[in-house]
């Protein structure tokens, strides 16, 4: 069993009088990948953000219960650096965001934000670039607007922007859902290929692709009104062999 890269206990979200997600309890093994399933509107974006402090910038949002880190960081605390958390865990979007600069842009921001030299800072690029296979495509183009990029190039961006920073964990809020078939496929060999180097956790609709990714999987459901966790543990597991009623009709294809 790996160490926990992020312990969750007694997790609730709640947008003034709606509570999205109630009492969650779930360890996100190190070095793995977690997928967060089920039915749209059982709270797993919202509890995807809580774990870096996005729901920080939600209007009315209230969170509560303890997300800890390996080292014993409380995120929820008020006193954590937020700044200091968002490059420990990084996450990437249902959409490709990249800022509406150049590509070369795009990584100098958040490098220099974050202390790097400037001298560092061309040969970070290239190595993460590399990583995600767009240097070849790119790397005589840095100078023009990230936005001139294909949507899956796009994506591979703010993923390699992501990793520019080195974090501990990666969240992926479905990522591939506004991407064509074989975009999607590049980007999910490029999650699998994180694998042992981070630790991914990814909110994603298609239980194929949880099946074809995930070590562990994580089902969501909603209950008297508020997302919770119904099933979770390791992903061959969970799918050949789930225990909650609800989760057994779900991964069956009956609901949800």
């Amino acid at each position: 069993m790996n160490a926990a890269a992020l312990h969750i206990s007694g997790l609730s979200v709640s947008y003034r009088d709606l509570t999205a997600l109630r009492e969650v309890d779930l360890a996100i093994p190190e070095g793995q990948i977690t997928a967060l399933i089920g039915p749209s509107g059982c709270g797993k974006s919202s509890f995807l953000h809580a774990l870096n402090r996005l729901t920080d910038l939600v209007p009315g949002c209230r969170v509560s219960g303890s997300i800890r880190l390996a080292d014993g960081t409380e995120v929820t605390d008020p006193q954590t650096d937020v700044l200091a958390l968002r490059r420990r865990v990084g996450i990437v979007f249902q959409r490709p965001n990249p800022f509406p600069q150049s590509i070369r842009r795009n990584f100098e921001i958040p490098l220099k934000e974050h202390g790097w030299a400037k001298s560092d800072i061309p040969d970070r690029i290239e190595t993460v670039l590399r990583e995600v296979g767009l240097w070849k495509e790119i790397s005589d183009r840095l100078h023009q607007n990230a936005s001139t990029l294909s949507g899956g190039q796009q994506q591979r961006l703010c993923l390699a922007r992501a990793l520019a920073l080195e974090p501990e964990v990666i969240l992926f809020d479905e990522p591939c859902s506004a991407l064509d078939p074989l975009a999607s496929g590049v980007v999910e060999d490029l999650i699998l290929s994180l694998r042992e180097k981070v630790t991914v956790v990814i909110v994603t609709h298609h239980l194929a692709q949880a099946r074809r990714i995930a070590d562990h999987a994580a089902v969501f459901w909603t209950r008297d009104g508020a997302g919770t966790l119904v099933e979770q543990g390791p992903a061959e597991r969970v799918f050949s062999s789930p225990q909650d009623p609800d989760a057994i009709l779900y991964l069956n294809g009956a609901r949800g």
